[in-house]
C-alpha cells in the first residue's frame, strides 16, 4: 500500500486520477479497464511519431503567463519559483477537496508558505476566468478559509460567496462555511459583511430579511453620525454607499419611494457614492434643474459614463431651446421646379441655410460635444451617435462618420441599428441637418425609413 503523502501525490499526478482513486488502486487488484484512457494529447503525440512527424507541443496545464507575472511582481509569490507554484497547483488538483483540506498544513509546511498564498493563487485562477481551473481555485480558497488568520478567512469567505452567486452554486463546496463567517461579521455590523449577507438573501428571494439587515445597519449608522465621535473619513468606503443603494433599491421595489429617496440621498450626500449621484439625478431630481445638473456633474467627474451621456443630452437640448425637435415647415425642393413646394418628411429637418436658430447657444453645444465624447470613449452607443452628429455639424464629417461606424459595432447597437443606417444614408447630403431632428425617435423605431434620393 502507498503510505506517504509525496508518493500519493506523485502517483496521482502520473496517472491523472484523484487521491482517493490512488488509495483504492493501491489496496485492490489492478483493473486495467478501470484505468483512465489515453488523453487526446498522448494519442496525438503517438500518432505523430508513427507518421514520422514532429510531435505537437503539449497544451499548458496551468496559465503560465499568469503564474510568471506573479513570480515576477506579486509580493505573496516572491519566495516561490514558477516550478514551485505549478507543483502546488498539481498537489491540490491531485488530492481533491476532501484530502486537500486534511493535507493543506503539510503542503504549507513543505513549501514554507502561509495560507495567504493559497488565497491569492485561488483568486487569481478565478479572475483568469477559465472554467477548467475553477475546482482547484475553490479548493485553494476553502483551505485558505480553514487555515488562514481571521481577516484572510473573511476575505476567502467573501470571494467564495460572490463566486457562488455568480455561478448559481449556492450549495457548492465551502459555501456553508463561508456563510457562517460572513453572517457572524454582519452581526458585528462590518459594512461589507452586511452588504454581502443582504446580497445573498436578495439572491435567495428573502427580500424582507435583506431589508431588515440593511435597515438595522442604516439605523446604527444614523445614530453614529449624530454622536460625538463621528468622522466623515471613517465612513468613506465603498461598502457604506453600496448598502444605502441596496436599501434604496429594496425600498423602491417594495413601493416605498420616499424611503428609497432618503437612502439614495444618504449614499450620495453622506457617503459620496458616485453612482448614487447619478441615480439621484435621474430618478428623483427634477429633469433639467440645477440640482439635477449638479448631481450629474458630480457623478461624471467620478468616472460615471452614463452621467456623462446625460450631461451631454442636457446641454444638447439646452442648445436647441426654442427650436422644434421636428420642424413641420414645408421647404422648396433642392432640385427641379423652384416654384413648387413639398411638405418635409417629419424626420427631416429644415435645410441648414434655412435654419435661423442654428447658431443659438454655441457654448452649450460645445459642452454637449465634450461630455458626449467622454461617454463615447466608454462605449456608450447613444453618445457615439450624438457625437457623430455634432462633429458633422461643425464640419468634421469624416471624424463623425468614424464614430458612427463605431456605434454600429457596439455591444448594444441593436436598438440603434436602423437609426444608424438612416444617418449613413443622409450623411453626405448638404440639405439634411440631423442636429435638429428628434434623434431619440430613431433609437427604437426607424423601420422602413428612407431618405429621398437614396436607395437601400
Amino acid at each position: 500500500m502507498i503510505h506517504s503523502l509525496s508518493s500519493c501525490r506523485g502517483f496521482a499526478r502520473l496517472r491523472g486520477v484523484g487521491y482517493n482513486a490512488v488509495l483504492q488502486f493501491s489496496t485492490s487488484t489492478p483493473n486495467r479497464k478501470a484505468l483512465p484512457r489515453r488523453s487526446p494529447t498522448v494519442q496525438a503525440i503517438q500518432g505523430a511519431r508513427q507518421k514520422g512527424l514532429p510531435a505537437p507541443p503539449p497544451p499548458e496545464k496551468w496559465p503560465m503567463k499568469l503564474l510568471e507575472s506573479h513570480v515576477s511582481h506579486a509580493e505573496w509569490a516572491a519566495s516561490l519559483t514558477l516550478k514551485e507554484l505549478t507543483a502546488i497547483l498539481d498537489d491540490f488538483e491531485a488530492l481533491g477537496l476532501a484530502m486537500a483540506k486534511m493535507q493543506a498544513k503539510a503542503i504549507l509546511s513543505e513549501y514554507n508558505i502561509e495560507a495567504d498564498t493559497l488565497f491569492y493563487l485561488g483568486t487569481s485562477l478565478l479572475d483568469w476566468n477559465d472554467f477548467k481551473y475553477r475546482d482547484v481555485a475553490i479548493t485553494l480558497l476553502i483551505c485558505a478559509l480553514e487555515y488562514g488568520k481571521p481577516q484572510l478567512a473573511w476575505f476567502s469567505a467573501a470571494r467564495l460567496l460572490n463566486d457562488a452567486m455568480l455561478t448559481g452554486r449556492q450549495k457548492g463546496p465551502g459555501v456553508a462555511a463561508a456563510r457562517k463567517v460572513i453572517r457572524e461579521s454582519a452581526l458585528l455590523q462590518v459594512p461589507y459583511a452586511v452588504y454581502l449577507e443582504g446580497k445573498v438573501l436578495e439572491y435567495e428571494g428573502k427580500l424582507l430579511e435583506a431589508l431588515q439587515i440593511y435597515q438595522t445597519w442604516s439605523d446604527s449608522m444614523t445614530a453614529y453620525r449624530k454622536g460625538p465621535y463621528f468622522s466623515r473619513e471613517s465612513v468613506h468606503t465603498p461598502e457604506h454607499g453600496d448598502i444605502c443603494k441596496a436599501l434604496a433599491r429594496l425600498r423602491a421595489r417594495l413601493g416605498d419611494r420616499v424611503g428609497a429617496e432618503e437612502a439614495i440621498r444618504d449614499a450620495a450626500l453622506v457617503y459620496d457614492d458616485p453612482a448614487a449621484f447619478y441615480h439621484l439625478a435621474i430618478e428623483f431630481a427634477t429633469p433639467g434643474s440645477e440640482e439635477a445638473e449638479s448631481f450629474l456633474l458630480k457623478a461624471a467627474s467620478s468616472d460615471q459614463p452614463k452621467a456623462s451621456h446625460e450631461l451631454g443630452l442636457l446641454y444638447f437640448n439646452e442648445s436647441r431651446q426654442g427650436v422644434p425637435l421636428i420642424t413641420p415647415k414645408t421647404r422648396r425642393t433642392v432640385k427641379g421646379d423652384k416654384s413648387t413646394e413639398k411638405p418635409t418628411d417629419p424626420s427631416v429637418a429644415v435645410p441648414i441655410e434655412q435654419q435661423s436658430l442654428k447658431t443659438s447657444m454655441p457654448d452649450k453645444r460645445a459642452e454637449a460635444m465634450e461630455w458626449f465624447h467622454v461617454a463615447a470613449e466608454s462605449s456608450i452607443t447613444a453618445s457615439q451617435v450624438y457625437l457623430a452628429i455634432l462633429l458633422r455639424d461643425v464640419g468634421r464629417s469624416e471624424e463623425g462618420l468614424a464614430w458612427l461606424q463605431k456605434a454600429a459595432k457596439s455591444h448594444d447597437a441593436d436598438e440603434w441599428n436602423e437609426g444608424i443606417e438612416y444617418f449613413k444614408q443622409m450623411w453626405r447630403r448638404s440639405d439634411q441637418d440631423p442636429v435638429f431632428m428628434d434623434i431619440e425617435s430613431l433609437r427604437k423605431s426607424s423601420k422602413n425609413r428612407k431618405i429621398k434620393g437614396t436607395s437601400t
